[in-house]
């Protein structure tokens, strides 16, 4: 650390939301989540709150989303997500920034962030089952260095039986070779479940790169599922052969992908997490 500079900046967004009808009378024609988690839901009401009773109105995703904020844009992913809320949202994006480099080639860069929000609710009663506080996220990184960075993030609601996320990790980069990532991963509230992940991407050579990521559940669940990829780095294309094991479902599955090294923005194309240049870049192949 060369020097430290904090800054921070707040902002604050306060919206008095109406409807007529309540909005669990109506369809939800356009779906919020995919098809997996609407499953895994689905599987709740049974497992978890012992059927055939549905998933209380705290877990639904309507409320949730109602909570989130979705309805305040015109560009809503579902329209039909409207209701009665008062909810004003804050937050705070920090940084600490130092200098690294060379003597005379120092540059800025951020050393720590922190990003805070949460949401207070005027009405709990109505509008967050009876807490003022709710939906309070943060996302902290620590760069450690150019290449290794401490990652964590978390979401919390505060109601009986509220769902709190958190997870922390490490992440290591070694462009152009690859990356490492290893965490932990804990959810409590209707379902409580530590979970830890490890995955990496490699670049074996210049025309073969290897993907593969793991993740176990430390409680009664066990070993949950398995990747591995293998890319073939073309002049013009990126052939992709990905394989998966869901041991929770009992599912493999085997998929394929052709990929043009070309359409990217950036130049680049994306293989399993790295980022191949386009042909040519450093001479010919």
């Amino acid at each position: 650390v060369n020097g430290l500079a904090h800054t921070v900046s707040f902002d604050v967004d306060a919206s008095v939301t109406g409807s007529t009808q309540n909005l669990n009378q109506f369809p939800l024609y356009d779906l919020i989540d995919d098809q997996s988690i609407i499953r895994y839901r689905q599987l709740l009401a049974t497992y978890d709150f012992g059927g055939p009773n549905p998933v209380p109105l705290r877990y639904d995703e309507r409320y949730y989303a109602l909570r989130y904020g979705l309805m305040d844009t015109v560009s809503s992913a579902s329209t039909e997500i409207a209701g009665n809320l008062a909810a004003v949202r804050m937050g705070a994006r920090q940084r600490w920034q130092t200098k690294r480099g060379a003597p005379g080639k120092q540059r800025v860069v951020d050393w720590m962030t922190f990003d805070l929000q949460g949401v207070a609710y005027p009405d709990p009663n109505r509008d967050n089952f009876g807490t003022a506080i709710g939906l309070v996220t943060y996302t902290y990184r620590w760069y450690l260095g150019d290449r290794t960075t401490v990652v964590s993030d978390g979401t919390y609601d505060f109601f009986s039986g509220a769902p709190q996320y958190t997870s922390l990790g490490m992440y290591l980069n070694r462009p152009p070779r690859g990356s490492l990532y290893t965490g932990v991963m804990l959810l409590n509230g209707p379902v409580n479940s530590t979970v830890l992940a490890a995955s990496y991407n490699y670049r074996m050579s210049p025309k073969w790169i290897s993907t593969a990521g793991s993740t176990f559940a430390l409680n009664h669940s066990g070993n949950i599922g398995e990747n591995f990829a293998l890319t073939r780095v073309g002049e013009s294309f990126l052939f992709n052969a990905n394989f998966n094991v869901d041991v929770s479902k009992g599912n493999v599955g085997v998929n394929f992908s052709v990929q043009p090294r070309f359409l990217s923005r950036s130049g680049f194309g994306a293989a399993n997490g790295l980022q191949v240049p386009v042909a040519g870049a450093f001479g010919l192949e």
